[in-house]
């Protein structure tokens, strides 16, 4: 007899609140998305059992029967929305596969996350944090260009073109939005005008470092077609510089790098990072997302391909490697 697993998680709205910003739901699944999941828990003789959003999940914990849960919820806002969900499985002793609620903090909050790259000596573009109310002011010895971001969001929202700024009134401008339509403070960082790729890892006590994948970048703006295809962006008209030949030492340099990164923010069960490499082919960490999108036309199903498995198999060896960590295999 298979096991009863929890599926949380957090539907897309196709309505924006006023006032929100475009992307408000970028990092929410599509129902397509939790579907197929469901069906892949299911074809392994386990059972799915849909729970949603934390607030649903808090509503529902005191009668709540699983053995374990798979949590995709990102939460609503906040740098500790992505922690709702765990804190609350550990409040009920109710184990679940994925990070904990400090490893998810420390990952969303993409200045400390740099902090924790810094510390275990992870190459990482240089930054500093502009803050409601503060002086907009560039530390000595940084340069243009560079991106802003804001500080604590994923799937690349608050990130368009002019996100990449090449002068002191682009920079406040961009800043003064960021600031103004997600009331957060913005992230500044040195922009590494070259090319994008990003790698997943499954396991724990032995890791595992899946197949490292080139993202297109957009020839005019440097940006990669991930920002274009998550943050809502105007695809048409694109034009993308050649893809990098990566080569065996780099891609093996990129994989050493993410599980340190892995490593260093104590991530569980699965993740994915991101980087990006520099003209003189070094590659710079730009984050870890421990709660990286499962859909059908995203990283980790392409690269179930890649390596000739199903994506049915790519979920349950996420969700095989919480079932050895808590003892329930």
């Amino acid at each position: 007899m298979g096991l009863l697993v929890g599926l949380t998680f957090d539907i897309r709205s196709h309505k924006v609140p006023k006032g929100f910003p475009d992307d408000t739901w970028a990092e929410h699944d599509g129902r397509d998305t939790i579907s197929t999941i469901v069906e892949a828990i299911n074809s392994a003789g386990n059972k799915a059992i849909r729970i949603g959003s934390s607030r649903r999940l808090l509503s529902a914990l005191s009668s709540l029967k699983c053995d374990i849960v798979f949590n995709i919820a990102e939460g609503i806002s906040g740098r500790n929305r992505e922690s709702e969900v765990p804190v609350l499985l550990d409040i009920a002793g109710i184990p679940y596969a994925g990070s904990d609620a400090l490893t998810l903090s420390l990952s969303l909050d993409k200045i400390i996350s740099k902090k924790i790259f810094m510390h275990h000596g992870i190459p990482t573009p240089a930054y500093f944090e502009c803050v409601k109310g503060g002086r907009t002011v560039v530390p000595g010895g940084s340069g243009f260009p560079f991106i802003v971001k804001p500080r604590y969001e994923g799937s690349a929202k608050g990130i368009e073109p002019g996100s990449v700024v090449r002068d002191m009134p682009s920079l406040k401008k961009q800043v003064n939005k960021i600031i103004k339509r997600y009331g957060q403070p913005a992230l500044v960082e040195e922009f590494i005008d070259g090319w994008e790729f990003t790698v997943g890892i499954i396991g724990n006590k032995d890791p595992v470092v899946l197949p490292v994948v080139q993202r297109h970048v957009e020839k005019e703006t440097g940006l990669s077609s991930h920002i274009f295809g998550k943050a809502c962006a105007d695809k048409q008209g694109l034009a993308y510089r050649d893809l990098l030949d990566i080569g065996a030492p780099l891609e093996e340099k990129i994989k050493k790098l993410a599980l340190e990164a892995f490593k260093g923010l104590e991530c569980r069960d699965f993740a994915r990072i991101d980087f990006r490499v520099d003209r003189k082919r070094q590659p710079h960490i730009l984050e870890i997302n421990p709660l990286p999108s499962l859909a059908r036309d995203d990283y980790f199903s392409m690269v179930a391909e890649l390596m000739g498995m199903t994506y049915e198999r790519m979920i349950n060896m996420m969700l095989g490697a919480a079932l050895d960590r808590c003892g329930l295999r």
